[in-house]
């Protein structure tokens, strides 16, 4: 009960810090590795793993995977072993702007992730491609985000 609760709170700092970064325009705390080497921004149609974290997998951090089709996103913010909220929305120049479905509460919200503030990882593990199915599948109806 206390490590359910404890990574509840975890996932749910991510967010909200996600979220504060969305309504302040402040950058979210983490190591960042240029992209420029390894995708162009927007990103092209595929799937995609990102993470605070250069290893994927490690507890405590958070991960994000996705899967872009023309410009269009869905997937899921989580952390191994845990929870996970899903997403959709659309690519931006350097992050996506998504609606996210958060589990524990009823209302989705909108966010935008940039994508600079994360490690870009080379691949999905079996667990990620199981999140991303669930997320491909949400039956709630999504909240276009607009703007820039």
């Amino acid at each position: 009960m206390i490590a359910l609760a404890r990574l509840s709170w975890s996932l749910s700092v991510l967010l909200g810090a996600i979220a504060l970064w969305s309504a302040s325009g402040l950058v979210i705390a983490g190591p960042t590795l240029p992209l420029a080497g390894q995708h162009q921004l927007p990103l092209a149609n595929g799937l995609y793993l990102f993470g605070e974290s250069p290893q994927p997998q490690r507890v405590g951090r958070s991960y994000i995977v996705f899967a872009v089709q023309d410009r269009k996103v869905y997937g899921a913010l989580y952390l191994p072993n845990s929870s996970f909220d899903c997403f959709r929305g659309t690519v931006g120049d350097r992050q996506l702007q998504v609606t996210v479905l958060p589990t524990y509460e009823e209302e989705p919200y909108q966010a935008e992730i940039d994508l600079l503030s994360f490690y870009s990882l080379p691949r999905l593990s079996p667990s990620d491609r199981a999140i991303l199915a669930t997320c491909a599948a949400e039956p709630r109806p999504i909240v276009t985000h607009t703007g820039s």
